[in-house]
C-alpha cells in the first residue's frame, strides 16, 4: 500500500487560477514556473484558486482492498493503519469507508441445499440499514469483500456476479412474460394480445422529440398538454410522447387458424 494513500483519497490538489498565466490551463502555469522571468519568491497560494480541499476519490482504496483478497484481514487492516494517523479526523475518514467495502460481522450456517456427505456453508450478514435486521447472503450485498470468520481471510463476496445473474434472470422472465402478449414481426408490424384477443397491428412513432424517463418525471401538466397527440386504435385513446414512443395505427383481429399457426 502506498504511504500517501490518505492524500490520494481525501485531498484534492490546489486548482490553477482560471485568469492567471495560461487561460486556466495548468500547463501554462507550469511553463511560467520554469521560465527565467519567474519571481524569486512565490506564496503557497500564488496562481491558485484556493487551498487543498477534501475529496471522495475512493477508487484507490477499493482497488487496494480487492487486490488484498486472499490475505489475512488482520494484516490488511494493520497495513492500512500503518499509514493512517488515528489522531487525524480527516484520515480516520478512510477507515469509515473501509466498512463500506468489507463485511466483518459474518455468520456461517450449513447450506440447506448441500448434497449429503459433501457439506457446504453459506455466509450471512446483517445489512447495516435493514429495519427488520434479517440476515442475507453476502453475495446479495453491495460490498465486494468479506472476512471469513473461520480463517480470518479476506474473501470476495461475488456480489457483482450475483447481480449480473439476477439481472439475466429478470430479463429472461420479462421476455417470457412479454411473449404471452407480444410477438414482434418486423419494425412496423406486431402481434399483440389486448383484452385476451390477438391482433395484427401496425405501429408508428409518436410525433415529437424523444423523451427520457427523467424528462417525463419533471414534466408539468401544462407542458404535457402542449405535446402533439395521436389516436391509438388499439387502446382507443389519445397518446403523446409522455405516454410512449409508438402507437398503433391500424389493427386486424387474427382468426383461429392464424393463432394456431403462430402458436399464440
Amino acid at each position: 500500500m502506498r504511504s500517501d494513500m490518505f492524500k490520494v483519497i481525501v485531498e484534492r490538489p490546489r486548482l490553477v487560477r482560471g485568469d492567471w498565466l495560461g487561460g486556466g490551463r495548468e500547463s501554462g502555469f507550469r511553463q511560467f514556473l520554469n521560465s527565467e522571468e519567474r519571481p524569486q519568491k512565490m506564496g503557497m497560494r500564488a496562481g491558485h484558486v484556493q487551498r487543498k480541499w477534501l475529496n471522495e476519490n475512493l477508487a484507490p482504496l477499493r482497488r487496494f482492498l480487492i487486490s488484498s483478497a486472499g490475505r489475512p484481514w488482520d494484516k490488511v487492516r494493520s497495513e492500512l493503519l500503518t499509514h493512517i494517523d488515528q489522531r487525524s479526523t480527516v484520515q480516520q475518514h478512510i477507515m469509515a469507508h473501509v466498512d463500506d467495502y468489507v463485511l466483518t460481522e459474518i455468520i456461517v450456517k450449513p447450506r440447506c441445499d448441500a448434497q449429503p456427505g459433501k457439506g457446504g456453508v453459506v455466509f450471512l450478514h446483517r445489512p447495516r440499514y435493514s429495519r427488520l435486521g434479517e440476515l442475507q447472503p453476502v453475495e446479495q450485498s453491495s460490498s465486494p469483500l468479506f472476512v471469513d470468520p473461520r480463517t480470518g481471510i479476506l474473501r470476495e463476496t461475488q456480489s457483482r456476479m450475483h447481480r449480473k445473474a439476477a439481472e439475466r434472470n429478470s430479463n429472461a422472465a420479462r421476455e417470457l412474460q412479454q411473449a404471452k402478449t407480444l410477438r414482434i414481426i418486423d419494425s412496423t408490424r406486431q402481434y399483440r394480445s389486448f383484452n385476451g384477443v390477438w391482433y395484427e397491428v401496425v405501429i408508428a412513432p409518436v410525433p415529437g422529440t424523444q423523451l427520457w424517463d427523467w424528462q417525463r418525471q419533471r414534466m408539468k401538466p401544462e407542458e404535457r398538454a402542449k405535446l402533439p397527440r395521436v389516436w391509438c386504435v388499439l387502446e382507443k385513446r389519445w397518446l403523446s410522447r409522455f405516454e410512449g414512443d409508438t402507437y398503433v395505427v391500424s389493427k386486424r383481429q387474427l382468426n383461429s387458424k392464424e393463432i394456431a399457426k403462430h402458436q399464440l
